[in-house]
């Protein structure tokens, strides 16, 4: 493999942004294909499911998006040479109410297709994706930050969650950002 975690060339972490669209599509696909159109709600119902789902998913997006932002701008020890992969851990803004929130984002993703589907069985379905989610982060992004940042990252995990959806969360990490902006 050749080299640390903090000199990985990005080819190599590839896999990791095709791992969700597979998960995606592996869960969710099935039973949108097979169950698609059984037991939809119909009606006022099935507008409703439609209409959350498209609000998780702007919420999804919203908790990504912030995330991604503040590893690129606070992420890395030298600013003018930013890689691809965050070299500091980063505890301020969102990061410093949930360890995970990309991945928060993305297993959001997930249960809002689902629901955008106003199919029950996707939406049960959309769990795998859930628990895909949870299994990422437990047995491979805890892993490397454990490598990557060792006694500094143990502590925060005692001070941090891994998830959190209180929105104040999110103000705090748009917050930080929009401070960011000013100076």
């Amino acid at each position: 493999m050749g080299g640390t975690i903090e000199e990985r060339p990005v080819k190599e972490g590839l896999w990791k942004f095709i791992y969700w669209p597979v998960l995606w599509s592996a869960t969710l696909g099935p039973a949108y294909i097979f169950f698609g159109n059984i037991a939809k709600p119909g009606g006022e119902g099935e507008l409703i499911l439609r209409l959350a789902g498209l609000a998780l998913l702007f919420w999804a997006f919203l908790i990504h998006g912030i995330a991604g932002r503040t590893l690129r701008y606070f992420g890395h020890k030298d600013p003018s040479k930013r890689g691809f992969w965050p070299d500091k851990l980063v505890k301020v803004g969102i990061y410093s109410c949930m360890r995970h929130p990309q991945h928060l984002g993305l297993m959001l993703v997930s249960i809002a297709l689902a629901l955008m589907t106003a199919s029950p069985v996707t939406i049960i379905a959309s769990g795998w994706a859930v628990v895909g989610t949870l299994f990422f982060v437990l047995f491979i992004e805890e892993p490397e930050c454990f490598m990557k940042f060792g006694a500094e990252y143990y502590t925060y995990i005692k001070e941090v969650k891994p998830f959190t959806l209180n929105p104040m969360c999110v103000i705090k990490g748009m917050s930080h950002l929009r401070k960011r902006g000013r100076s």
